[in-house]
């Protein structure tokens, strides 16, 4: 098994159809993986979308993950990448979390 720095470098590399091979593998090292995930959407706006989904993804699977997700989310929300900003905003909402009063003021700014 592949280390989960492996597989998040992997993941940077990866093209967007084969990106999904790799949440599964990402996701089963848990609350671990979730500051990592986010500084690479934060980094690469190309992962942004992609990377909010599977945040939203664990957070409902691991209630151990659900705080550290929804603190993640909530940074994403505030980011200067509008799919990422906006699919950060969507997940923390299905997730049933308010936006932060600086992610709200941040996609009011953006929109």
């Amino acid at each position: 098994m592949k280390s989960m720095q492996a597989q998040l470098d992997e993941l940077a590399r990866s093209a967007p159809a084969h990106r999904i091979e790799l949440r599964e593998p990402l996701l089963a090292h848990g609350a671990a993986v979730v500051v990592p995930l986010a500084d690479l959407a934060a980094a690469d706006p190309e992962l942004g979308p992609s990377v909010t989904a599977w945040l939203e993804v664990l957070g409902k699977r691991d209630e151990e993950a659900l705080a550290p997700v929804v603190t993640a989310l909530r940074t994403l929300a505030t980011s200067a990448q509008d799919d990422t900003r906006r699919y950060a905003a969507e997940a923390l909402a299905r997730l049933g979390v308010p936006l932060s009063a600086r992610a709200r003021r941040t996609v009011a700014a953006k929109s």
